[in-house]
């Protein structure tokens, strides 16, 4: 191990070596390495050093669990008992007050696992976006490269994983919201079935669609840490390479996520490609019909009433969400329905579905206007639409930069992320 740990396993030996307390000292040096800004922007929630010391001190005894004393950070939409949660927003925490319970899967790596939960991550307001951007508490920036956003809405997870402030962080996925600062940072991510967690499990966005899950920093890190509350992971057999549902992203791109496709164990099948293709036509369409809807009735009792303390881009999301007429909702779900029938077929040949997550590498904040947001929407809302889990990872460009790649499975049975990952 190096004096400075990165990988799960590097730190869970310094924290066995030089015991909780420099732990600590190490994650504060580490903290102290990201500006303010960057902070802001990315970070909430920090415990003080006191409480800091705290923490790991009250993990040692579960020193010698699968995760015992690494760091881990948690998106400010799950909830801890006592304290309040602010989903990016300025407001929400008045609304809900401290939270009466914790949630089941930060509980769990910190319980369980002996995990060290060392603070929380900002996001796009209300998990409500795919850029990174939060006018309240600033633009969450690329870790690389400064004149680029994260991507969202897990910003600042992907943000904190990538620059090593922690070997892992907890996230969430509703349309791509961690497949796409996944692809963007260059790290790797795992996103739950929206029917594993319990209802009322985190603050929602879109309640029926909303899934859990978490951004490691390497395919071996995630394993390790989807390990320690997934248990065993079925076999990965052979999978499809899906490419870009017909968006018509730029050769490079489409060349280096083949490539990782390739690797992982994705094949060529036209026929099966051209499926899904047509069948996901609809998708960026479809989603801000069915999701706003969603999300809006979440929001109705304080939509109208907090208008001016919301990023305006989100209140008019929820608002187009709250008017849409049966007509439109019907038609919406009726492409979903196809989606979900046309992925029915191909996992009946293939048992994962690979294809781009995101369009291009990372965008500037003048790129990440709604065509942009459109182009993410046509490769993330068919799995989100369809309930299904997914590894999010990336590919990396002759630049350097990266481009999202996403490895669809049919359902949690049969969720191969272990000998996927191992292959990658």
């Amino acid at each position: 191990m190096s004096r400075h740990p990165e990988s799960v396993e590097d730190w869970r030996e310094f924290t066995l070596t030089r015991g909780p307390r420099m732990a600590a000292e190490e994650f504060l040096i580490r903290l102290g390495h990201v500006d303010g800004a960057e902070q802001r922007a990315a970070l909430c929630g920090l415990p003080d050093a006191r409480e800091l010391v705290r923490r790991f001190e009250a993990a040692w005894p579960r020193r010698e669990s699968s995760l015992g004393g690494v760091p881990f950070l948690t998106k400010d939409v799950y909830f801890r008992a006592g304290q309040t949660t602010g989903a990016g927003s300025r407001f929400l925490a008045e609304e809900l007050g401290p939270a009466a319970r914790d949630s089941t899967l930060p509980a769990a790596f910190r319980d369980d696992a002996g995990a060290v939960e060392c603070g929380r991550t900002q996001l796009n307001e209300f998990a409500l976006g795919l850029s990174g951007e939060n006018p309240h508490f600033g633009d969450c920036p690329h870790p690389f490269l400064a004149d680029r956003l994260s991507g969202g809405s897990s910003s600042g997870s992907a943000f904190a994983v990538a620059r090593g402030l922690v070997p892992f962080a907890l996230a969430s996925d509703t349309a791509g919201s961690i497949r796409v600062p996944c692809g963007h940072c260059g790290v790797w991510g795992l996103r739950l079935s929206p029917d594993v967690a319990p209802v009322g499990d985190m603050f929602p966005l879109s309640p029926g669609y909303d899934a859990q899950g978490w951004i490691a920093r390497t395919p071996r890190d995630l394993r390790q840490v989807s390990a320690a509350v997934l248990g065993e992971a079925p076999p990965a057999g052979k999978g499809l390479w899906a490419g870009d549902f017909g968006l018509g992203a730029a050769p490079e791109c489409l060349a280096a996520a083949r490539e990782t496709a390739t690797q992982a164990g994705a094949q060529e099948d036209r026929s099966a490609a051209e499926l899904l293709r047509m069948a996901c036509a609809g998708a960026a369409s479809a989603w801000p019909v069915i999701g706003a809807s969603s999300a809006a009735r979440v929001h109705a009792a304080w939509l109208d009433r907090r208008k001016a303390e919301y990023d305006p881009a989100v209140w008019r999301r929820l608002d187009a969400g709250r008017r849409r007429t049966p007509d439109e909702l019907r038609q919406a779900e009726a492409v979903r329905d196809r989606m979900v029938e046309a992925f029915r077929a191909v996992f009946r040949r293939a048992h994962f579905v690979a294809a781009l997550s995101t369009p291009g590498p990372a965008l500037t904040k003048k790129e990440a206007d709604e065509r942009a947001r459109s182009s993410l929407l046509a490769l993330n809302a068919p799995a989100a639409l369809a309930g299904l889990p997914v590894i999010a990872g990336h590919a990396r460009l002759s630049d350097g930069r990266t481009v999202g790649v996403q490895f669809i499975f049919p359902d949690m049975a049969n969720f191969g992320w272990g000998s996927l990952l191992t292959r990658l």
